[in-house]
């Protein structure tokens, strides 16, 4: 049987780690939590992964000494200014002096009847291989998903690598007015195909892209056809004022500025529903440019990104590190080979390594990276990857880690700890990085199930939706613990969980609680290929949910009844949050498989009655509570 697993909830990101976008950014009371609780005072963290640091600034803020590595210059620069901030007023003058200085010049191609142009819709052009004819997307006819040439119905596919030309379809100003008149949208699409101030030497921001069609990055992308030539001469501009400050502390922020810009000011942003719903971001995993897309004003955008960073800096400052902290460009093995070298000894190891093949770090951050004019070496990079020209990923990926378990032994103090999250369900991935542990003598001590912050109604409320939150496991060496051999505790564990929801679950549900159950009790990674064997086992698959084929346990409570009372309990002394409702019932419920937020919904449907607009939850008892109507769904 499943121990009671313990259960953390996630905070949002509070403003200092709001500067930058990155991928898989950990949750800051998630981090301090295990930080503050696996090390002592004065105690040693490595994080040999460091990504977005928030390890090294938690660390830090709590008084540790922290080392960091990465090989990935955006998530260096990241980690460097949210350890080491600059002076927020300081900072704001300087860029506001910078930003004053350009400003004549891109108004002058951003303006129209002397207004300044927020953004400009362009619409992609591409040549027809049948007829030869350029053809607009307007233009083209749509059957289904599919579109086709207007003149001899030949399939067209409206991306970047078929793009010949943009037609320009809106001007729409900063006060909120809109321009189609074909002399404004003619002099415009001329600024936007010119390039601003040629003096500027635009090869050192431009990155040849590795092919990888996963991320739909193809033979012969470089960073300035993901732009306008307006706009990459307008930020190869701005960046050139900005490697040119002295201040290394405001140098390096400004250039994270820049970086945190440079995606909203390129051909990524689509345009849709007249920009009503919600603000543009680059949200699609992959370079993607949209049929519709925009050219936002760099001026307007890195204006609106200064306010924003200007409150993160302020966190910063209100909130400042005092612990020592080293952040080094260097892969993890080396990394911690040169820790060894100089004698130092770790209370704690944070393992983050990429997930497997989930995000190819290094190429995403190329668009970043262009800006910094840093081009690291990509074969450097142990994330999995599809890219043309790398072979054997996965053989790569798990040498990797196994020769970084084999130093971090050494690494650790005596009573060291390594905290382990991960978040992959495929077999490869999980396999690497149990075959790393467990054959360098590293055994699971105990395992704790972070719940995801709840962000958007949207999100919340939405029973199509399924969060992915994360595992973290503390491992401990110990060799002399053998490894279990038997699939009888995820056995068990299935079944108690299925039993728990009628024999019905989802297949993400199943995996997770594999992952759980194997840690917990240390099984070795020599089974996991039998995983997906042993669910098939116990499990028929019907209309995407599997359905157990063994007996129920009866004598396993129901989700369903648990849940409820648990939510009568809170509810009938008043309303509270989702949020609140939500965290609640997971950690009540961790034995029978703590549920994601969209099955909680589903189970409280018709019993918990829930406003969505103010993300609250309500017992329906009318002698209680009073309704305004909008709380009914």
């Amino acid at each position: 049987m499943m121990k009671n697993l313990k259960v953390i909830a996630a905070k949002t990101h509070p403003p200092e780690y709001m500067l930058h976008k990155y991928w898989a950014r950990k949750p800051h009371n998630v981090i301090s939590h295990f930080l503050e609780s696996l090390t002592p005072d004065n105690g040693i963290i490595v994080d040999p992964f460091c990504g977005s640091g928030v390890v090294l600034r938690e660390g830090s803020r709590l008084g540790r000494k922290v080392f960091g590595f990465d090989i990935n210059p955006i998530a260096l620069l990241i980690s460097e200014v949210t350890t080491n901030p600059p002076k927020t007023d300081k900072f704001v003058n300087i860029i506001n002096n910078i930003l004053s200085s350009v400003e004549d010049k891109i108004k002058r191609v951003f303006s129209y009847n002397n207004k300044e142009i927020k953004y400009v819709v362009h619409e992609i052009i591409v040549k027809c291989q049948s007829c030869e004819k350029n053809i607009s997307y307007g233009e083209a006819k749509k059957r289904g998903r599919t579109y086709l040439c207007p003149y001899c119905e030949s399939k067209l596919r409206f991306n970047l690598e078929n793009m010949v030309d943009t037609r320009l379809v809106s001007i729409v100003l900063e006060e909120g007015n809109t321009v189609k008149s074909i002399e404004a949208l003619k002099e415009q699409k001329e600024l936007s195909d010119k390039e601003i101030e040629t003096n500027i030497p635009f090869a050192k921001y431009n990155y040849r892209f590795e092919e990888n069609r996963r991320i739909l990055a193809f033979e012969g992308l470089t960073t300035e056809k993901l732009f306008t030539r307006r706009n990459f001469s307008l930020l190869a501009l701005i960046a050139e004022y900005f490697h040119s400050l002295e201040d290394e502390s405001i140098r390096k922020a400004a250039l994270l500025l820049l970086t945190a810009s440079v995606a909203q000011c390129s051909r990524l942003i689509p345009y849709r529903n007249n920009m009503k719903t919600g603000g543009p971001a680059w949200s699609v995993p992959g370079f993607w440019v949209p049929p519709i897309h925009l050219e936002t004003n760099p001026l307007s955008h890195l204006r609106a990104r200064l306010e924003k960073f200007k409150k993160g800096l302020l966190f910063l400052e209100a909130n400042p590190s005092i612990g020592d902290v080293s952040i080094q460009k260097m892969d993890a093995v080396s990394g911690i080979k040169k820790l060894k070298e100089k004698g130092i000894k770790s209370d704690l190891l944070f393992f983050d390594p990429p997930y497997g093949d989930s995000v190819p770090y290094l190429e995403f951050s190329s668009l970043w990276n262009s800006f910094l004019s840093d081009f690291p070496d990509i074969n450097q990079d142990i994330s999995v990857s599809d890219r043309k020209n790398k072979n054997d990923s996965w053989n790569f990926y798990s040498s990797k880690l196994m020769e970084l378990m084999k130093e971090a032994k050494d690494l650790l103090n005596k009573d060291g700890r390594v905290l382990v999250t991960f978040n992959n369900n495929d077999l490869k991935a999980w396999e690497s990085l149990l075959r790393a542990f467990q054959s360098n003598g590293f055994r699971c001590e105990y395992v704790i199930y972070q719940i995801p912050a709840v962000i958007s109604s949207k999100a919340q409320f939405s029973p199509e939706g399924s969060y992915i939150s994360d595992i973290y496991s503390v491992f401990v060496l110990d060799d002399k613990k053998e490894l279990g051999q038997s699939l009888t505790p995820v056995v068990n564990a299935l079944i108690k969980c299925a039993s728990s929801r009628n024999g019905v679950i989802a297949r993400n549900l199943a995996l997770r609680t594999c992952a759980i159950a194997w840690m917990e009790h240390n099984i070795s990674y020599e089974l996991l290929s039998e995983r997906d064997v042993l669910i098939n086992s116990l499990f028929e698959e019907k209309q995407g949910k599997l359905h157990l084929k063994v007996p129920i346990e009866r004598s396993v409570p129901l989700l369903k009844d648990t849940a409820r009372e648990i939510a009568r309990n809170i509810l009938a002394k008043g309303p509270c949050t989702w949020e609140y409702l939500y965290e609640t019932i997971a950690k009540q419920t961790s034995e029978i498989g703590i549920p994601d937020p969209d099955e909680l919904r589903v189970v409280l449907e018709n019993y918990v009655i829930f406003n969505k607009k103010k993300c609250m939850a309500y017992y329906p008892n009318s002698e209680q509570l009073t309704f305004p109507e909008d709380v009914f769904q």
